[in-house]
């Protein structure tokens, strides 16, 4: 394994799930590197429900513009 990533369709992981993805490819016995290779930002938009991939560190909705939180809230239902 040289490249492992965050990036979903559906569950948008947070990316401190990475010690649960290590432990299930050193169960499998499978080289890997020591993090996310490419880690995605995931947040749901308070105002409008929508879940927006961070970009650059700019935690604002791309759909209606609000302000996005800091903290990973992707489970969290409108």
């Amino acid at each position: 394994m040289t490249e492992v990533s965050n990036q979903s369709t559906g569950y948008c992981p947070d990316g401190s799930c990475w010690p649960a993805v290590a432990a299930a490819l050193d169960r499998a016995g499978l080289p890997r590197p020591q993090g996310f290779t490419h880690e995605v930002v995931f947040r749901r938009c308070p105002g409008c429900g929508e879940i927006n991939v961070v970009r650059e560190g700019n935690f604002v909705c791309v759909f209606c513009e609000g302000p996005l939180p800091s903290r990973w809230n992707v489970d969290l239902r409108r």
